[in-house]
């Protein structure tokens, strides 16, 4: 397999890398062939006018977002954000060498870390039961970078 389309090796994965409730899924994809069906409907009734057009967006808009996953993780290539979506996944990657600093900041049991890039800069949401892992990533992937530390609670 390419190595371009290998999929990274995920070594810590951040709190914000939920996936998409399954109720909130089923809710979406009911809704959306409901509307659907209203479109549907409303087309055999009065054509291309009425609610038809704003129907058939809203189904489009439930259906698509029904299958949407966001994750942020730390991989071997760097820092992933990664976003999946019917059988399409979009990442963008902060690569180690783009690293310039990293910086902690602890609060109420979790870990937001800091990834300075240039003008830019990406944060991540871990749990505090994570800070060994996460350190760990950092000392292998990043040891010329000082790790500081913002605020602790």
């Amino acid at each position: 397999m390419d190595k371009r389309y290998a999929p990274p090796k995920v070594l810590a994965d951040s709190l914000s890398s939920k996936p998409m409730p399954k109720w909130m899924t089923a809710a979406g994809i009911v809704f959306g062939l409901a509307l659907g069906y209203r479109a549907f409907v409303s087309f055999g009734l009065t054509g291309v006018k009425g609610w038809f057009l704003f129907d058939a967006f809203l189904c489009f808009i439930c259906l698509y977002g029904s299958g949407i996953s966001r994750r942020l993780y730390l991989s071997d290539i760097g820092v992933v954000r990664e976003m999946r979506g019917w059988g399409r996944t979009v990442r963008r990657v902060l690569p180690w060498n783009g690293v310039q600093s990293v910086s902690l900041a602890f609060r109420a049991g979790r870990m937001m870390v800091f990834f300075e890039a240039g003008s830019m800069g990406w944060k991540a949401l871990f749990s505090e039961n994570q800070e060994r892992t996460v350190r760990d990533v950092l000392e292998q992937m990043l040891p010329d970078i000082e790790i500081s530390v913002i605020e602790r609670r």
